[in-house]
């Protein structure tokens, strides 16, 4: 498995039989052209989802929210929803932001696509009732996910949030253990970045850090 990463939330997975491709909006794309292409759109935020990879030869998987052209190769789904194309099993959660989750098991391997499900909470500027109320909706999210098994989750960890920037990917990845962590949202200031990544050294979990100019990852 090859795991390319795009730019904010985009990201590409080769396998030898197939391609996986979630939430492009810009950025520089190269897809293999002799194999399936699977397009995951988590939801229609802007810096998540582009037009113009429904212009790309796939079947796309989209949360309810994207307004698809009408194709026998589109597929809208919802949080709850468990749907079997080929030999992809895509598993939907659901988010504290819009839109959607993805767990896809394919080729043996689990993989996690949170979109924009993360804790948000700016605890330097928010109440205690709205940091709460983030906690409350952050957990029930995370209770639906399964608490062990993946091989690669893909998750939010955004600077912008301030001092507990990475409160949401700790609590995710003590809670899923997987094997691999592509941050999401990853860039900003280098020193939270350099935070997370000390961290995240006390797990089992790998960190891959597109942030030090790498962007291209093989995973066994």
């Amino acid at each position: 498995m090859i795991v390319h990463f795009i730019q904010h939330s985009g990201v590409l997975i080769e396998f030898e039989d197939k391609t996986l491709l979630f939430d492009y909006w810009k950025g520089k794309l190269t897809i293999p052209l002799e194999k399936p292409l699977y397009i995951f759109i988590s939801h229609r935020h802007s810096d998540h989802y582009t037009k113009e990879a429904l212009d790309f030869d796939g079947i796309v998987i989209a949360d309810q929210g994207v307004h698809l052209p009408l194709d026998p190769m589109h597929h809208t789904v919802a949080p709850g929803d468990k749907i079997h194309i080929d030999d992809v099993l895509i598993s939907v959660f659901g988010s504290t932001d819009e839109g959607v989750s993805f767990l896809v098991e394919t080729n043996q391997k689990k993989i996690f696509h949170a979109g924009d499900l993360n804790l948000w909470h700016w605890k330097d500027e928010s109440t205690l009732d709205e940091i709460e109320e983030a906690k409350i909706l952050f957990d029930r999210e995370l209770s639906m996910i399964p608490n062990d098994g993946l091989d690669l989750a893909m998750f939010p960890v955004d600077p912008r949030l301030g001092s507990d920037f990475d409160e949401g990917a700790r609590v995710f990845t003590l809670k899923t253990n997987p094997a691999y962590f592509l941050p999401l949202h990853f860039s900003g200031n280098p020193d939270k970045v350099q935070t997370f990544a000390d961290w995240i050294r006390s797990t089992d979990t790998t960190l891959l850090r597109s942030d030090q100019g790498i962007t291209t990852f093989e995973i066994k």
